[in-house]
């Protein structure tokens, strides 16, 4: 018996493990449903918008970006830099600091990834 319990225990701790590892598409999702839950504000060529837009935007420019695979190709090709502009795109969060998509979408992929 206490083998068996020495046993079980080892596979679910092994099952969890491996359950909370999140594919790249569901990290993908999660990256873009962060825009969303989070209290920030997303600037777009200097312009102010909603994370709900950020969401859209980034969600119907993922549909169009080729080669989009990973979390980081989300982060580098899709969500760093306007394809019109060239500009980098921005955060600010709640305490008005500002930075670069990419810097928080890092921050979340570690997050996410923990």
């Amino acid at each position: 018996m206490r083998k068996f319990l020495s046993v079980l225990i080892v596979v679910l701790f092994a099952s969890n493990a491996w359950a909370a590892e999140l594919t790249e598409p569901q990290k993908i999702n999660a990256l873009l449903n962060a825009f969303t839950t989070s209290d920030i504000i997303f600037i777009r060529n200097g312009e102010e918008h909603s994370g709900k837009y950020a969401y859209d935007h980034f969600e119907a420019k993922l549909k169009e970006v080729q080669g989009v695979v990973t979390a980081e190709d989300f982060i580098t090709k899709v969500a760093s830099t306007s394809r019109e502009t060239g500009s980098p795109y921005m955060i600010k969060l709640s305490d008005g600091t500002t930075m670069d998509s990419s810097v928080w979408l890092h921050e979340k992929l570690k997050e996410i990834e923990k």
